[in-house]
């Protein structure tokens, strides 16, 4: 019901309640087809005026009649202790008035018709209260609801909910502006942490979901997607020390295809898991030199070939970052050394060869020293 309507009901209430001129008032009783005693003013053998009306149930009215129904101001008590203080219409409680429940809530504000509907200010019993627009009995508009606490949501309501645009604030420096659906954050807002974090973009079911931008206190942002609270999909991670990853993230953490760019200069493009490189990538250092291959935990681990600045291929196996296994090492000039290496150091049978193909020099190595040509 609109604010207009409201008053239009009010007044109706005020004009009809007045007593018609030329009627004579008597002071009498009057039984209801319901059971219900009257005693008070009667006009023309009908409760009209003030007057006291007891219930078979043990109700009871004390208040204003027009025309045989309750109409005026009246207190309505009933058996189990709730009671209604203010404005009726034709038998409702209609207009302002103040009900006392039974669980020591208090509600006052506009009614329509037996029901809460318009401005009106909740007083629960435990010491939270809600101040605003009701329909039905519900909340239902704008309106604040504030608790014992101090926390409060101030926005839109529908059917007893949060619902449409809002703000809570939980009162230790932490809060939400935004959409809200079922009571929950759902759709854009922006939360704010009491650590200084931020978070605007997508909410599902109170969590963040689908596209947003994360800021940490100390300078580092993520932008990209959200799945049930945690970074899972494509993004960007911008560190505050100037570094960047842009790529796939699963459950908060680099997994997947990504790029990331040293601030220093050195740049790693390929698989990641748990936040390391993991799987085949490219590593180029600041001085140009290059590893494609496969990766463990952030070191070489695997079939890879290692391109130097200098001109230099080197083509085998890795382990933990070191040589292990066979290789093939082609110098800028063409000649190359075809051998094995353990730990780094070479170990086993070798051969070199010039740029022709021309066996140069061959032997064995063990621990990096030759033991036999």
């Amino acid at each position: 019901m609109t604010s207009k309507a409201i008053i239009t009901a009010l007044t109706a209430v005020l004009l009809v309640s007045m007593p018609v001129a030329g009627q004579k008032m008597k002071i009498g009783s009057y039984t209801f087809k319901d059971g219900a005693i009257y005693s008070g003013e009667l006009v023309s053998g009908k409760p009209n005026g003030k007057g006291r009306t007891v219930f078979k149930n043990g109700d009871t009215y004390d208040g204003e009649y027009v025309k045989g129904k309750r109409q005026g101001y009246g207190i309505y008590t009933f058996t189990d202790g709730e009671r209604y203080e203010g404005q009726w219409f034709q038998d409702h409680q209609h207009g302002k008035g103040t009900f006392y429940f039974r669980n020591n809530n208090r509600y006052e504000g506009l009614w329509f018709r037996d029901y809460q509907h318009g401005m009106g200010t909740m007083y629960y019993y435990n010491g939270d209260t809600y101040k605003g627009e009701w329909e039905d009995d519900m909340r239902d508009g704008k309106g604040t609801y504030t608790y014992a606490g101090g926390a409060y949501y101030k926005g839109e309501w529908q059917n007893d909910q949060k619902s449409g645009q809002g703000v809570f604030d939980w009162n230790d420096g932490s809060y939400y502006d935004g959409q809200w659906a079922n009571n929950q954050r759902n759709g854009q807002g922006t939360f704010k942490y009491a650590d200084g974090d931020t978070y605007t973009g997508q909410w599902k079911d109170d969590i963040q979901h689908g596209r947003g931008i994360y800021k940490f206190r100390n300078g580092d942002v993520y932008e990209g997607d959200y799945v049930q609270g945690e970074r899972t999909g494509e993004g960007i991670f911008t560190f505050a020390n100037g570094d960047t990853y842009v790529g796939h993230f699963l459950n908060g953490e680099q997994d997947g295809e990504g790029t990331f760019t040293w601030k220093a200069g050195a740049t790693y493009k390929g698989q990641w898991r748990n936040n390391n490189r993991n799987g085949r990538g490219t590593y180029r250092w600041k001085n140009g030199d290059t590893y494609t291959g496969d990766w463990k935990d952030n070191q070489m681990d695997g079939e890879g070939i290692l391109r130097l600045s200098s001109g230099e291929k080197v083509k085998g196996t890795f382990s933990q970052g070191k040589k292990n296994g066979k290789f093939i090492e082609v110098q800028k000039d063409g000649s190359r050394f075809e051998g094995y290496y353990k730990n780094g150091e070479k170990d086993g049978p070798f051969v070199e060869r010039d740029a022709n193909g021309n066996v140069t020099r061959k032997g064995t190595y063990k621990n990096g020293r030759v033991t036999q040509e």
